[in-house]
């Protein structure tokens, strides 16, 4: 019965990390096929948490309305991809806090489908409804913007996570650029390596953000700065990294064939969700332990039995709780008048700084929108690896 339900915990949580790998790139594509396959509610899922009422301490500006605004009266309603996906459920624990710490309402509605035409309608429904504020992940950011358009015309302030071709959105919200994620994944992998070894990178698939831009980002800083590390694939964009459509047998057998057909490869960069487990299976299987490194996205659910063994060096993520805090108070703060400037930092009631958002910074995307960002990249290597899974199940994540 134990081993059962933790396969069912580990099938669950597998779910929720292709929903934050995959359905989190693939906008406009086949976006999350598999998952609103695999998981649909009857219902939209609504929660709301309602926090005692409290005065902010922090003033309006001239920007903002003439009447005093005060916390108990701000409410955001925040829209996930998915209802009952654990990483969303994280997100979640993290803006229900925010909003007991600064005294606002947090309502989450979740489509019981990964549809953007549900979304599109959560989001009209809250018309005229109280919501000062609406904050979604997009299944389809094409979809949603003009629906955010509308939004804003009604008087509700827009932000987004991973939306990074929104425009009408006052922020989409960021743990980091994708620069710094890709350069610290590369970064890591020359550490691993010494400074020399022959590698190949992978993305779930060729021209889908963020995946992308983290290998071109990784590619470049290999270039300019690791000079003894070679890519196997060369250096031409578009087939200097493999895709592996985010699905395990296709990654395993790519990566088995490399492996037979270049054997002087000893370092996999992975982006997309399917290449750690693979990469793990196949350096476990063929003994290649100390032979064949693994470095990229990794949850502890996905590569930490690896990390545990020495099998895979390190797997790198962002803490969804905190994300879900960051964006509770930049949203409130914003309402308040407090646009958030570069160099600003997301504080606790205390004035101390959350980790990984102590310094924001700020910039245009390709259609005009501001993302706002941090730098809270983590990741889980043989050393953190037990606090990790501490830390997610403390979440209410269980990942073993």
């Amino acid at each position: 019965m134990k081993k059962a339900l933790i396969s069912i915990i580990t099938i669950l949580s597998l779910l929720a990390v292709i929903i934050f790998f995959t359905a989190c790139t693939m906008q406009g594509q086949q976006t999350a096929i598999t998952i609103s396959t695999a998981i649909v509610s009857s219902a939209a899922a609504e929660t709301t948490s309602t926090a005692a009422p409290a005065e902010s301490s922090t003033g309006s500006s001239a920007a903002s309305s003439v009447e005093e605004k005060i916390s108990s009266n701000f409410e955001i309603l925040y829209v996930p991809k998915l209802a009952d996906i654990p990483w969303f459920n994280v997100i979640k624990s993290g803006l229900e806090q925010c909003a007991r710490d600064y005294g606002f309402r947090a309502t989450v509605v979740a489509p019981p489908a990964a549809d953007s035409a549900l979304q599109s309608q959560i989001i009209l429904d809250s018309f005229n409804k109280g919501i000062d504020a609406i904050a979604v992940c997009p299944i389809d950011s094409t979809t949603l913007d003009p629906v955010l358009a509308r939004a804003n015309q009604a008087g509700i302030m827009t932000f987004s996570n991973e939306g990074y071709t929104l425009k009408n959105v006052t922020f989409d919200i960021e743990a980091m650029s994708n620069q710094a994620f890709g350069e610290a994944i590369m970064k890591a992998a020359v550490r691993y390596a010494g400074g020399n070894a022959n590698y190949m990178v992978s993305v779930g698939f060729l021209k889908a953000m963020p995946q992308e831009e983290w290998a071109d980002f990784e590619i470049a800083y290999q270039q300019k700065s690791a000079p003894g590390l070679k890519n196997l694939l060369g250096y031409l964009k578009g087939t200097d990294r493999f895709e592996d459509n985010e699905d395990s047998k296709i990654a395993t057998t790519k990566i088995t064939a490399y492996i037979q057909n270049n054997k002087d490869l000893n370092l996999i960069i992975g982006n997309s969700a399917a290449t750690g487990p693979a990469a793990g299976e196949i350096i476990s299987k063929q003994k290649l332990k100390g032979k064949l490194f693994y470095v990229g996205t990794g949850f502890p659910v996905t590569i930490g039995q690896y990390i545990r063994k020495d099998i895979m060096q390190e797997g790198f993520f962002y803490d969804p709780y905190l994300i879900g805090y960051a964006t509770g108070y930049i949203a409130f703060q914003s309402w308040m008048g407090n646009i958030p400037e570069a160099k600003s930092s997301v504080l606790k009631p205390d004035k101390s700084k959350l980790e990984g958002y102590e310094s924001l910074d700020i910039l245009a995307n390709s259609n005009g929108g501001k993302i706002i960002f941090g730098n809270a990249i983590v990741s889980i290597t043989k050393e953190n690896i037990e606090a990790w899974y501490k830390k997610f199940a403390d979440y209410g994540w269980p990942q073993e």
